[in-house]
């Protein structure tokens, strides 16, 4: 058996030690370190699913923004393979206001992990429209999910779906603290869209125009890196990273790598380097 960690996790009323392997706190860290590379909100939900599958187990997640108007949805999920037909998408947009957790989320501001069964018998869910024209063909007999900060109206949040068996207390913990990370890189995501939004001029549109990857490239030139060591790190050719950063130059209007840097920290792109190694100014 594998080396077990005890988590001691604040619940709403009470402090309860879990149990955690070493392996599933480890995918808890990479998973918090992905986030801190979430430069689009768009881009959270497809990045987030994969290790809250890897942590909590369950058959699918799903990414949605719901409103502000009647049957609007968006969506991703995870596992990828999984495909809804246009006529399965539009029963749920029809029927995604009867979930009692989008009602919950929507009301009551609080994006705590919260379970179908904290409201609902198994027998009352079976009974609503979501259920027969939508989850029963997926399918869905337990649900838990958390809320992110709304925008624009939406209400935005991650659930996490069993065919068999409910979640469990120690998934409700989990969860807890493994949103706190969630809502911090959607809110600093937001933040970095938004400047990107705010350039205006010639130059500036090209600086939007930059690349999850070249500004991944940058975080790195940022922190003193060589061409040799990025490709070292990323797995690709040093011939790819002096590609990606020529391009990124050009975006920048500049011709050396301390200009690109000092321009994509100054205009907040990325992180200066005492912010990405935790140092204190």
């Amino acid at each position: 058996m594998g080396s077990l960690c005890k988590l001691h996790l604040r619940a709403a009323s009470k402090r309860r030690a879990v149990h955690v392997s070493l392996s599933a706190l480890e995918s808890a860290l990479r998973f918090v370190d992905d986030l801190a590379e979430t430069d689009d909100p768009a881009d959270l939900g497809r990045r987030a699913l994969p290790g809250l599958d890897r942590l909590v187990h369950p058959d699918v997640l799903s990414y949605n923004e719901v409103g502000p108007g009647p049957g609007q949805v968006a969506y991703c999920v995870y596992p990828e393979d999984v495909v809804f037909s246009p006529d399965e998408v539009a029963a749920f947009e029809a029927h995604v206001h009867e979930n009692p957790l989008v009602s919950y989320l929507d009301t009551s501001g609080d994006g705590s992990p919260a379970m179908i069964s904290d409201f609902l018998s198994l027998e009352r869910f079976h009974r609503l429209g979501v259920y027969t024209e939508f989850y029963r063909h997926v399918p869905v007999e337990h649900q838990i999910a958390i809320g992110l900060p709304k925008a624009d109206g939406k209400v935005i949040g991650i659930a996490l779906s069993r065919a068999r068996r409910d979640f469990t207390e120690d998934d409700r913990d989990l969860l807890a603290v493994l949103r706190a990370p969630l809502v911090r890189a959607m809110i600093r995501a937001r933040s970095r869209n938004q400047a990107r939004q705010a350039l205006n001029g010639p130059a500036d549109n090209r600086m939007a125009e930059l690349t999850d990857r070249e500004l991944q490239l940058l975080q790195l030139v940022a922190l003193g890196n060589t061409n040799t060591a990025i490709a070292r790190k990323l797995g690709i050719s040093p011939r790819t990273v002096a590609h990606h950063l020529d391009s990124a130059y050009r975006k920048l209007d500049v011709t050396s790598r301390a200009a690109a840097v000092y321009r994509a920290v100054n205009e907040g792109l990325v992180p200066g380097p005492e912010r990405q190694t935790g140092g204190s100014g």
